[in-house]
């Protein structure tokens, strides 16, 4: 899957206390969502309180430390 951004790759990232997300624009929720519901992977979509000051606006959704990273990749990667 594509980010929208300057058309890169939505990747899986990792974080030491929230475990894995991914960041993608707004504009993309609802079909990342779905997405995400289709495969059962549950997932926390962060209010915007956590984003970083003077990046993007941006969407982050959390899937929590036990989640199957690969898996979820895979997944976002099937889509473009």
């Amino acid at each position: 899957m594509w980010d929208g951004f300057a058309e890169d790759r939505v990747d899986v990232r990792q974080d030491a206390e929230c475990g894995p997300y991914i960041m993608i624009p707004p504009a993309e929720i609802a079909r990342v969502e779905t997405l995400l519901a289709t495969y059962g992977i549950p997932f926390t979509l962060e209010d915007d309180t956590h984003a970083p000051i003077g990046t993007p606006e941006a969407a982050v959704i959390e899937f929590g430390k036990g989640a199957d990273v690969e898996r979820i990749q895979h997944v976002l990667d099937s889509v473009r």
